[in-house]
């Protein structure tokens, strides 16, 4: 039995059932509970605002990630729908578990504390450092592929900037120290010299394969990288995984 995430543990699946459960369907979840996001507006972005690139993260060539965050999750992932009669949503996300795959529960964890369960540990990834939340895999297993669709607002403050989307991604062994770091990116985005003040909606997709036990026990959050200071507003992410 492999540690999970919480300290639950990771029971590997039989080949017989894995072979079920692949024979059923895909599924998925979302939310928009991102950390940041304003309690004095509704929790919806005011214009111009949102979580800053600075220049410095610019000089680093930082991947910085974006935290999830339950108090927001609970306050802007309530169905809006009254027909099919909602799931229970709390620490799952807007659908609840209706459109979810067999076996799965949950592809949030909004409760995660990097600087916790790392403090003090040098085997951690510094990209997210700071960070609370996650996209939970360890209810997947190999043979899945997860795909996540991570929307967000840019708004460039320099003319000619390029973003690159990312899944920062780190593998974690049995012990759950950290094997590899890596961005799985998506193709970049270039802002040119009428964009600078605009606010510009982005709907990435980022794949990648679930085929080991440390893939299913890896830290990762939608982030972004840029050439020049930006602002970004984390609106959602859809996640999904196909069988």
């Amino acid at each position: 039995m492999m540690p999970g995430f919480n300290g639950s543990f990771y029971d590997p699946v039989s080949e017989e059932a894995q072979v079920q459960i692949h024979s059923a369907s895909t599924g998925y979840g979302h939310t928009g509970g991102f950390a940041g996001k304003p309690l004095s507006n509704s929790y919806v972005w005011e214009a111009g605002v949102g979580i800053q690139y600075t220049q410095a993260d610019v000089a680093a060539g930082l991947y910085k990630v974006f935290s999830l965050d339950r108090d927001v999750h609970l306050a802007v992932d309530a169905p809006y729908w009254s027909d099919p009669t909602p799931l229970p949503h709390q620490d799952i996300g807007l659908f609840g578990g209706a459109n979810l795959p067999p076996n799965v529960n949950s592809f949030f964890d909004f409760s995660f504390d990097y600087d916790t369960a790392y403090a003090g540990n040098p085997s951690g990834s510094a990209n997210f450092v700071g960070s609370t939340g996650r996209i939970k895999l360890n209810e997947l297993i190999p043979g899945d592929q997860l795909r996540v669709r991570f929307d967000f607002n840019a708004i460039p403050q320099i003319a000619n900037t390029t973003i690159e989307p990312a899944l920062w991604y780190s593998n974690r062994n049995a012990n759950d120290d950290v094997t590899f770091s890596f961005p799985l990116t998506a193709a970049p985005i270039f802002f040119g010299t009428q964009t600078p003040g605009t606010t510009i909606l982005n709907r990435i997709e980022i794949s990648a394969w679930i085929t080991s036990t440390e893939d299913v026990n890896a830290l990762t959050l939608p982030a972004i990288k840029s050439n020049n200071p930006v602002i970004i507003q984390p609106l959602g992410i859809l996640v999904t995984a196909l069988r």
